[in-house]
């Protein structure tokens, strides 16, 4: 009986948490393509004549739901698939190689609609390609970490020179006021497409528990179905730092906080990543918006500002328990 209760009680949290992301992606959804730049007060008094405007509004929202969705889900996945829930994009080195390889393609190549994604995938490939070798290698997951970080140190210097060269200004912190609605649609089919692949491999998530051995003895081809989700996550990161940029930490925290409160209910870690990390870049941006109006602070710096004390208060106490911090 006592068991019965504590999983209706996991199930009514559940429902609570979920109930509770959609809720805040539908007002906050409203609020950035509605609600006027640090004004709440002419929400209602949109014009036939504000047409344009609520176009850019609108694209800026989509681009960023998908942005912090895909990200989200990347970075969970990547904690799976490594057994470490430090692993992130941004912070083994993905987001930089995939930077580093599409300003430097861009350079010698001819520009057209996509080409930053196609240029970009190939340092994200590279990248997974090491990521992989590590993985083989069994290390520790601290010095992998360490590894990872000394991949993202490498490429961010690598942008930086490139940048000196070139006089292009490469930011580490993107945002969503330069997109347009052409690359919108790119976003919406590309991460659209995306998701729908990868909620494929959601029901694999349970068996991460284990290790890979006795996944294999299950009767899972655990190592194809790595690649398979690496391939994607590439070509995820290579779509948002291509259309966007780049972006810290998320990766990392909203898998984290997914999981400390779902806890081994991992049938819902898939949904809860992507509508929390949709729900942060959301909010990210409309703060950014708006707080110092009309000087426009980026998404990704304001979501690193939110992410980074609670990352600090993930890795104090480690995370649901875990010893690997």
């Amino acid at each position: 009986m006592g068991l019965i209760k504590l999983s209706i009680s996991k199930q009514s949290k559940f429902n609570k948490f979920l109930f509770f992301n959609i809720i805040v992606l539908l007002i906050f959804v409203f609020l950035n393509i509605f609600s006027g730049d640090n004004s709440m007060v002419n929400v209602f008094n949109i014009q036939t004549s504000d047409y344009p405007i609520l176009q850019l509004r609108i694209s800026r929202t989509m681009v960023a739901l998908f942005t912090g969705g895909l990200i989200s889900i990347a970075g969970l996945f990547l904690q799976l698939i490594f057994r470490n829930n430090l692993v992130d994009p941004g912070l083994v080195g993905l987001t930089s190689s995939t930077s580093f390889f599409k300003n430097l393609l861009a350079i010698f190549l001819p520009a057209f609609l996509g080409s930053n994604i196609i240029y970009g995938a190939v340092g994200s490939f590279i990248l997974v390609a090491i990521l992989i070798w590590l993985k083989s290698k069994n290390i520790g997951p601290t010095r992998f970490v360490l590894f990872g970080v000394c991949l993202t140190v490498f490429f961010i210097s690598l942008n930086q020179v490139m940048s000196y060269i070139t006089h292009a200004d490469n930011s580490i912190f993107s945002g969503f006021n330069l997109v347009s609605p052409d690359v919108t649609y790119l976003m919406v089919i590309l991460g659209g497409v995306l998701l729908s692949v990868l909620v494929l491999f959601d029901k694999y998530i349970p068996y991460y528990s284990f290790n890979d051995n006795k996944i294999t003895e299950l009767g899972i081809d655990i190592k194809k179905i790595n690649i398979y989700i690496l391939v994607l996550i590439s070509i995820i990161i290579a779509t948002i730092v291509g259309i966007v940029g780049e972006f810290l930490f998320i990766g990392i925290v909203i898998p984290n906080i997914v999981k400390s409160i779902n806890g081994t209910k991992t049938e819902n870690y898939f949904f809860d990543t992507v509508l929390l990390g949709a729900n942060l870049m959301l909010t990210s941006d409309f703060i950014g918006r708006n707080l110092f109006f009309p000087v426009e602070v980026p998404a990704g710096l304001i979501c690193s500002l939110i992410c980074a004390p609670i990352l600090f208060y993930f890795v104090l106490r480690g995370s649901h328990g875990s010893k690997e911090y």
